[in-house]
């Protein structure tokens, strides 16, 4: 049987946010609002990982 390879969450969000640029800066603060109220910095992380992928680490500060 051939192994199959599946696309992890990241790459999916990654795809999605390269496909719709313009949805980056309300994921930001959409994101942000989540951790202040749950203070889940794993999530928070992993959300800019992605972001961090999609955009390039220099441009994040320039979101929003």
């Amino acid at each position: 049987m051939a192994k199959r390879n599946f696309r992890n969450l990241d790459a999916v969000e990654a795809e999605y946010f390269c496909n719709h640029p313009n949805e980056i800066d309300a994921y930001i603060n959409e994101m942000f609002e989540e951790y202040a109220e749950t203070r889940n910095a794993p999530a928070l992380l992993a959300s800019l990982r992605v972001i961090a992928k999609v955009k390039g680490i220099s441009d994040i500060g320039q979101a929003g």
